[in-house]
C-alpha cells in the first residue's frame, strides 16, 4: 500500500501546517487544469477505487498467481494527489544491486557442492588409493561436513551454509555405501540395509537440526532405493516402495508441519510413478527403471497415492513452501501450495496417462481418477463444507474401485463397454455433479488453467489420425473455447478472455502447422485434418474474438508481475499498448497463419477468408473508435504477413485490394483524430498522423506489385488456387487496386500533408512498379494505365508541391519573427515598469528553441542574427530530392544490368550536381538554408549515398569482376570528394561541417566495402601487396592517402576547437565511431593514427568509454599491418595481450592515483583482450591462458574489494570459474588423478573461504 496515501489519510486536513501543505503541493508534477475546469466534485471518486482494490478476492488454493491478463494499464495509474496504489516495480539495476551479492554466494555454494562431490568421487574410485584409505577419507570428509553443519546451522547468517555441508556429508555417506558394494565388502542385501539405515540417520539428523532440506534428501533417496528395488522384487516391489516413500514424505510433513515436504511429496510421488509408467526398461544413473506392465497395479498405486496427495494438499493448502517462494522470486506471483504442488504433480501423472493413451478407456479412467480426487480437495480449500462433499468423494470411490477390480479380474462381467470406461463414466458423472453444485466457488484462475488442461488432454486422448476423429477433436476444442469465451463475457474476466483468444492459436501452431515436421512430432501424435474443417475452425476462432475484443479489448498481457530483471522491457511494452488484447490477438493470429498455411492443411479460400476478415473487422473497429491498438501496428504487421503469403502462394491482387480498403477506413479515422488533436482534445490512445500512414500503405503496395512483376514460380500451390486470378488477370486487378488507392487515398490529401516527400516517393514507387510489372509480364494495357497515371500524378504534385512548401516555410519564419519582436517589446515595457523589483520574464518557447539550437550547433554554426528564433526553419526541396532519387534509381538499374558503374556514377553525379545547384539557388532566394543529414545538406547527402549504391550495383552486377580491378572505388572516392567540396562552398561554419563531411565519405566507403565483401566480390581491407596491377595499387594507395589526410584534417579541427576553448562536438560515441570506420577500411596506417588521436582527445575530454571501444578494434589495424609488413605477421595475439596488460596496469594506477573514472575502462580492456589474445595465439586452451585469466580475476576481485564495487567482485568470481574450467579441460586432456585432486582441493578451500566470508559479511557487502 502506498506510503503517501496512508500518511495523508492518517492526519486531519485542518491541522496541516503550512510547510506540509507546501510540500504536498510540490509533490505533484503540475496542476491538472483539464479536470479542474470540467469537474468540481472529485473527492469521493478516489476512495472507491482504493476500496475496490482492497476487496479483491484471492483464491487460496491457487494463491497469488500473477495475472497473465489484466484490465487496461492499472499498474501505472497515478492518483490525483500524485501517489500510486501499487509500488513501482524494482528495475533490474536496483534489483541487481540488492540481490546480486546474495545470488553470487548461492552460486558459489552450488559450485562448492559440485567440487566437494567430485573430490569424494575421486577419493572413492581413484586407483591411487587403497579401498581402506578411500573409505577412511570419505568418512573424514563426511565428518568434516557434519562438524561444520553443527557449528554453522545454529548461526542465523551461516545457517544455509551449514545445511549445505550436512547434505554434502550425507551424500558422501550414501556414496560410501555404494562404493563398499562395488568393492565386494558387502552384498546386495547388506547394501539395501545400509542405505535404509542411512536414510534413518538422515531423518534423525533432519529432526535434530529441524531442517526440511535434510529430510527431503532422505525421502528422495528412499524413492531412488524404491526404483532400484524393481530389479530383485519386480514391479510390485517398486509400487510398495513408492507407496512407502510417499507415506514417509507426508508423514514427515505432518510430523514437522512442513509445507515444503508436503508440496515436494505430492510432486515427486507422481513424477516417480510417471517415470516408471512410461519407462521402456531405462537405466538412469545405474538404476533400472522397471515399467509397470500390470494396468490394475498401476491404477491401484495411482488411486492410493492420489487419495493421500489430495488429503495432504487440502491440509497444507495455506502453508509456505519452496515452490511458491521460487515462483515469487521469478516474479510470477506466489501460487498456493495446493496449486503449485498439484500442478507439478500433474506432470508425472500425465506421463502415466500418456503411457497408455492408445487404450482410451484406461487413460480416461486415470484422468477421471485425478479429477474426482482433486475437485473435492479444491472445493474444500475454497471454503466448501467437507460434510456436503463426502457424498461425492469419500463414499462412492471405494465402491467404484471394488467393482472395477472385480470386473478387471473377471469375477463379474461388465454390463456394457469395458471396465475402465464404466469406471470413468460413473466417476465423471459424480465429479461433474459436484462441480455444478458448487460452481460459485471456482475462480477464474482454475477456469482458464482447467480449459488449457482439458485441451491438452483432448489432444492426447482423441486419436486424430483419421479425418472423422480429427473433426471430433476440433469440434470438442471449439466447444471448450466457445464456453470459455461465454464465461469471460459473463464474468467480465480479462484472464478468461485472453486465454480464449490466444491459446487456440498456439495449439494450431504446435499441432497443425508443418513447421519443421511439426513441433510435436507426427510420429508421437498423428493428425489428419480436413482442409474444410480447419477453415471452419479458423473462422470460428476469429468470430469468437469479435465479442471478446469489443467487450474486454482493454485487457492486456500483465507484465507488471514480470520475470526478474525484465522490468524495463515490461514497462515499455505495457505503456506502448502493444500487449493489449486487440494488438496481441492480432499479432498472434497473423503469426499463426504464417505457420499453419501450407498445402493440404489450409486451402486458398481459407487463408484469404481469415486474413481478410481479420483486417477488415479490425479496421472497422478502429473506424468506430473502439479499437485499443495503433493503426501502424495493424497495417504494418498485416502487410508483412501478406507479403510472406504472396511470395509463397500468390494472390497479390486480393492482398492489395484488402489492404487498400482497410487503409481507407483506418486513415479516415486517423484524419478525424488529427482534427480532434488540432482542436486541443486529448486522445485516449496513440493516433499516427495520416501522412505517415499513407506512406506506409503505398510503400507496402509497391512491394506487393514488385513481387508480381518478378513473376517468380510459387514455392507451393494451395488447393482451389486455380479458381482465383493469376498472371495477367492478377496483374491487372492488382494495378487497378493500387492506382485506385493512390487516386482515392493519397491525391485528395496531398495538399494537406505536412511532409510531402515520403508520401510522394511512395506514390511514385507504386506507379513505377506497376509499369515495371507490366513490362515484365508484357501487358501493354497495364503499361498504358501506369503511364497515364504517372503523368496525372506528376502534374498534380507539381502544382501542389514545392511552391506551397517553400511559401509555408517563409510564412512560418516571418510569423515567428513577428511574434518574437512583439514579445521582446512587451518584455522591455514590463521590465521598465517593474524596475527595481528584480522581476524577470521567462519565455518557455525560447527555452525549447535554445535546446534545438544546441543540437544544431554540433553540426553547423549560426545562420544569422535570429538563428535562435528561425534557425530550425529550412527550405525543403521535396521535388528536387525526388528527381535526384529517380536519377539514382535509374543509375542503379543501369549499373546492375550492364555491370558498368563508372559511366553511371559520372552521369548521375553531373545530373545531381545540377539539381543540387537548383535547390541551393531556390533556398538562397528566400534566405533559407537546406536541411542537413548528419551535417551535410540533404540533396548532397542523398546524392553521395546514391552514388555509393550505383558503385555497389555495378560491382555486383558484373559477372566478370575481379578483386584486382578497383577503379570504381577510386572514381567513387573522387565523386564523393567533389560533392563534399560543393557542400562546403560558401559556408562559414567549416569547423563544424568538415568533420561531418569526412565522416560521411568514410561511412559510405565502409558501406561499399562491407556490402561487396558480404557478396564475395571484395574484401573489407585492401592490402597494398595483394597485387601488382595498377588497377589495384593506385586505388588502394589513393584510398589510404585520403584516409591519412582525413584523419589529420579531423585532428586539426579538434585541435583548433581545444585551442579556442570550444566544447566537444562529437562525444565518446562519435569519437569511437570515427576511429572504427577508419580502422575498418585502412590497411593499418590511418587506423592506428586515428586511434592515437581519439585516445589523446578522450583523455582531454574525460571519456573512459573511448579506450574500450578502440581496444576492441585496434587489433584489426595491427593485423592489417602484418598483412604487408612481414615482421609483424602473426603477432596480433601478442599485441592483444600487451594491450590488455596495459589496460590492467592502467586500472591499478588509477586506483593508486585516485582517478576512479578510468578504472572500469582499464579493467574492461584487460577482460576483453587478455584471454582472447591468449586463446588466439595458440588457438586452443593452454596453461598460459589459464594463468592470464587468473591474473585478470585477481586484479578485478582486488580492485572490487578496495573500491567497494560489487560488479567487479562478481566479474572476478566469474573469471575464476572460467579459469578453472580451462584448467579442467587441461586436466581432461592428460592430467593425472592426483593433479586433479590437488586442483579440486585448492578450489574447495578457495570456495569455502569465499562463501564463508560472503555469508559472514553479507549485510556489509550488500550495502556497498
Amino acid at each position: 500500500m502506498k506510503a503517501n496515501s496512508n500518511g495523508a489519510l492518517s492526519m486531519e486536513k485542518e491541522s496541516e501546517d503550512e510547510i506540509l501543505s507546501k510540500r504536498n503541493f510540490e509533490t505533484d508534477s503540475g496542476v491538472n487544469l483539464d479536470k479542474f475546469l470540467i469537474k468540481s466534485v472529485v473527492e469521493e471518486e478516489a476512495p472507491k477505487e482504493i476500496d475496490e482494490t482492497e476487496e479483491k478476492e484471492i483464491d487460496v488454493a491457487v494463491g497469488e498467481v500473477a495475472e497473465i491478463f489484466s484490465r487496461g494499464d492499472a499498474p501505472s495509474r497515478i492518483n490525483r494527489d500524485g501517489t500510486v496504489d501499487n509500488a513501482p516495480e524494482v528495475d533490474s539495476v536496483t534489483e541487481y544491486a540488492m540481490e546480486g551479492e546474495k545470488r553470487l554466494h548461492y552460486g558459489l555454494m552450488i559450485s562448492m557442492i559440485v567440487v566437494w562431490s567430485a573430490i569424494g568421487t575421486i577419493v572413492g574410485t581413484s586407483p591411487i588409493f587403497s579401498h581402506t584409505i578411500s573409505a577412511i577419507g570419505l568418512f573424514l570428509m563426511a565428518g568434516f561436513g557434519m562438524w561444520l553443519g553443527q557449528i554453522w546451522i545454529p548461526q542465523e547468517r551461516m545457517h544455509l551454509l551449514g545445511v549445505t555441508w550436512v547434505i554434502i556429508s550425507m551424500k558422501i555417506l550414501y556414496g560410501l555405501a555404494i562404493s563398499m558394494y562395488t568393492w565386494d565388502w558387502i552384498g546386495e542385501t547388506e547394501l539395501g540395509a545400509s542405505l535404509l539405515g542411512l536414510v534413518t540417520l538422515n531423518i534423525a539428523i533432519a529432526q535434530y537440526h529441524d531442517e526440511d532440506a535434510i529430510a527431503t534428501q532422505a525421502t528422495l533417496v528412499l524413492l531412488a532405493i524404491g526404483s532400484a528395488a524393481g530389479g530383485p522384487y519386480g514391479e510390485e516391489g517398486v509400487a510398495i516402495m513408492i507407496g512407502i516413500g510417499t507415506l514417509l514424505f507426508h508423514g514427515l510433513a505432518y510430523l514437522r508441519s512442513s509445507g515444503n515436504l508436503a508440496s515436494l511429496g505430492i510432486a515427486v510421488s507422481y513424477l516417480w510413478i510417471g517415470l516408471h509408467a512410461i519407462s521402456n526398461d531405462w537405466v538412469i544413473f545405474g538404476i533400472e527403471i522397471k515399467p509397470f506392465n500390470d494396468e490394475l497395479l498401476l491404477f491401484l498405486l495411482m488411486f492410493g497415492v492420489t487419495g493421500i496427495n489430495a488429503v495432504i494438499a487440502t491440509r497444507f493448502a495455506k502453508a509456505e513452501n519452496w515452490f511458491s517462494s521460487a515462483f515469487k522470486a521469478m516474479g510470477l506471483g506466489k501460487p498456493g501450495l495446493w496449486s503449485v504442488s498439484v500442478g507439478l504433480g500433474m506432470i508425472g501423472a500425465l506421463l502415466a496417462i500418456a503411457s497408455n493413451r492408445l487404450e482410451t478407456g484406461y487413460a480416461l479412467a486415470q484422468l477421471i481418477l485425478l479429477l474426482s480426487a482433486f475437485t473435492p480437495s479444491y472445493l474444500v480449500v475454497r471454503g466448501e463444507s467437507w460434510q456436503r462433499l463426502q457424498r461425492y468423494a469419500l463414499w462412492p470411490a471405494p465402491v467404484l474401485l471394488a467393482i472395477l477390480i472385480l470386473m478387471v479380474r473377471g469375477v463379474i462381467d461388465a454390463p456394457f463397454s469395458e471396465p475402465w470406461s464404466i469406471y470413468a463414466v460413473f466417476s465423471a458423472a459424480i465429479t461433474t455433479f459436484a462441480i455444478l453444485n458448487h460452481q460459485h466457488a471456482v475462480s477464474d484462475h482454475v477456469l482458464w488453467i482447467g480449459s488449457i488442461v482439458i485441451v491438452i488432454l483432448l489432444t492426447l486422448l482423441i486419436p486424430a489420425d483419421k479425418t472423422s476423429m480429427a473433426r471430433v477433436l476440433l469440434a470438442c476444442q471449439a466447444v471448450v473455447w466457445i464456453g470459455l469465451a461465454f464465461l469471460a463475457i459473463q464474468r467480465d474476466s480479462p484472464s478468461l478472455a485472453g486465454t480464449a483468444t490466444l491459446a487456440p492459436w498456439f495449439w494450431l501452431v504446435l499441432f497443425v502447422s508443418n513447421l519443421e515436421g511439426r513441433l510435436i512430432s507426427v510420429d508421437i501424435l498423428p493428425m489428419n485434418f480436413s482442409e474444410l474443417d480447419v477453415s471452419v475452425y479458423l473462422i470460428t476462432l476469429l468470430l469468437l474474438q469479435i465479442p471478446l475484443n469489443f467487450k474486454l479489448g482493454e485487457s492486456g498481457v500483465n507484465l507488471a508481475g514480470r520475470l526478474v530483471g525484465m522490468s524495463e522491457l515490461s514497462a515499455r511494452m505495457r505503456d506502448s499498448g502493444m500487449m493489449r488484447l486487440w494488438n496481441i490477438s492480432f499479432i498472434t493470429i497473423i503469426c499463426s497463419m504464417l505457420f499453419i498455411t501450407s498445402p493440404g492443411i489450409v486451402p486458398s479460400y481459407g487463408v484469404i477468408s481469415v486474413m481478410g476478415l481479420l483486417l477488415i473487422y479490425h479496421s472497422i473497429a478502429m473506424r468506430m473508435d473502439r479499437h485499443q491498438g495503433t493503426p501502424r501496428t495493424i497495417l504494418v504487421s498485416w502487410a508483412i504477413a501478406a507479403l510472406v503469403l504472396q511470395w509463397r502462394f500468390g494472390f497479390g491482387a486480393i492482398w492489395i485490394g484488402l489492404f487498400g480498403i482497410s487503409s481507407v477506413l483506418i486513415i479516415s479515422w486517423s484524419e478525424i483524430n488529427a482534427k480532434r488533436l488540432m482542436e486541443g482534445e486529448k486522445l485516449s490512445h496513440q493516433a499516427l498522423m495520416p501522412g505517415n500512414l499513407i506512406s506506409i500503405v503505398l510503400g507496402f503496395i509497391a512491394i506487393m506489385l514488385m513481387i508480381i512483376g518478378l513473376d517468380e514460380p510459387l514455392s507451393a500451390i494451395l488447393s482451389h488456387s486455380d479458381k482465383l486470378p493469376s498472371d495477367i488477370a492478377n496483374l491487372r486487378l492488382a494495378s487497378f487496386a493500387a492506382i485506385s488507392t493512390v487516386v482515392g487515398l493519397y491525391l485528395p490529401r496531398a495538399s494537406t500533408l505536412e511532409r510531402l516527400l515520403p508520401s510522394a516517393v511512395a506514390s511514385i514507387a507504386v506507379l513505377v512498379t506497376v509499369g515495371l510489372a507490366s513490362v515484365s509480364l508484357e501487358d501493354d494495357m497495364t503499361l498504358y494505365l501506369a503511364g497515364v497515371s504517372f503523368i496525372v500524378t506528376g502534374a498534380w504534385l507539381s502544382a501542389q508541391g514545392e511552391i506551397r512548401s517553400r511559401l509555408k516555410q517563409v510564412s512560418q519564419r516571418d510569423e515567428r519573427l513577428e511574434k518574437y519582436l512583439a514579445r521582446q517589446e512587451l518584455k522591455s515595457q514590463v521590465e521598465q515598469e517593474s524596475e527595481g523589483s528584480q522581476i524577470k520574464m521567462i519565455d518557455a518557447e525560447l527555452l525549447q528553441l535554445s535546446e534545438l539550437q544546441k543540437k544544431r550547433s554540433r553540426r553547423r554554426s549560426s545562420s544569422g542574427d535570429y538563428d535562435l528564433i528561425v534557425g530550425d526553419i529550412h527550405h525543403k526541396p521535396t521535388i528536387v530530392i525526388s528527381f535526384i532519387i529517380v536519377t539514382i534509381l535509374v543509375g542503379v538499374f543501369f549499373a546492375w544490368t550492364s555491370g558498368e558503374s563508372l559511366p553511371a556514377i559520372a552521369v548521375a553525379s553531373f545530373v545531381s550536381v545540377l539539381f543540387i545547384g537548383i535547390a541551393r539557388w531556390r533556398a538562397d532566394q528566400v534566405n533559407l538554408q537546406l536541411p542537413d543529414i548528419m551535417g551535410i545538406e540533404s540533396p548532397v547527402a542523398i546524392t553521395m549515398a546514391g552514388l555509393t549504391l550505383i558503385q555497389i550495383a555495378g560491382r555486383l552486377g558484373d559477372a566478370n569482376v575481379t578483386q584486382e580491378y578497383q577503379w570504381e572505388i577510386l572514381v567513387l572516392l573522387g565523386a564523393l570528394i567533389i560533392l563534399a567540396s560543393i557542400s562546403l562552398l560558401g559556408r562559414k561554419d567549416l569547423g563544424l561541417r568538415i568533420p561531418s563531411v569526412l565522416e560521411g565519405i568514410v561511412l559510405l566507403l565502409l558501406t561499399s566495402r562491407l556490402l561487396t565483401s558480404l557478396m564475395g566480390v571484395d574484401s573489407i581491407q585492401l592490402i597494398p601487396t595483394f597485387s601488382d596491377e595498377l588497377s589495384w595499387i593506385v586505388p588502394v594507395i589513393s584510398l589510404e592517402v585520403f584516409l591519412v589526410v582525413a584523419v589529420l584534417l579531423f585532428e586539426w579541427v579538434e585541435a583548433e576547437r581545444i585551442k579556442r576553448g570550444l566544447g566537444d562536438h562529437r562525444g565518446a560515441i562519435g569519437r569511437v565511431s570515427w576511429a572504427v570506420m577508419t580502422i575498418a577500411i585502412s590497411f593499418g596506417i590511418a587506423g592506428i593514427l586515428a586511434s592515437i588521436f581519439a585516445l589523446k582527445n578522450s583523455i582531454k575530454w574525460l571519456q573512459p568509454a573511448v579506450p574500450v571501444g578502440l581496444a576492441l578494434f585496434l587489433p584489426i589495424s595491427w593485423n592489417a599491418l602484418g598483412g604487408w609488413i612481414s615482421v609483424l605477421d602473426g603477432t596480433t595475439a601478442i599485441f592483444m595481450i600487451v594491450l590488455g596488460t596495459i589496460g590492467l596496469v592502467s586500472s591499478v594506477y588509477s586506483v593508486i592515483s585516485d582517478k576512479q573514472i578510468w578504472i572500469s575502462s582499464g579493467l574492461w580492456v584487460g577482460h576483453l583482450l587478455v584471454p582472447s589474445g591468449a586463446f588466439g595465439h595458440y588457438e586452443h586452451t593452454t596453461v598460459l591462458m589459464m594463468t592470464l585469466m587468473l591474473v585478470v580475476s585477481t586484479t578485478s576481485w582486488l580492485i572490487g574489494v578496495v573500491t567497494l564495487r560489487r560488479g567487479w567482485r562478481v566479474l572476478g568470481a566469474l573469471d575464476l570459474i572460467l579459469a578453472w574450467i580451462v584448467a579442467g579441460i587441461l586436466m581432461l586432456s592428460g592430467a593425472t588423478s592426483l593433479m586433479l585432486l590437488i586442483m579440486l582441493m585448492a578450489t574447495a578451500v578457495l570456495l569455502g573461504l569465499v562463501t564463508w566470508l560472503g555469508q559472514k559479511f553479507e549485510a556489509e557487502l550488500a550495502n556497498t
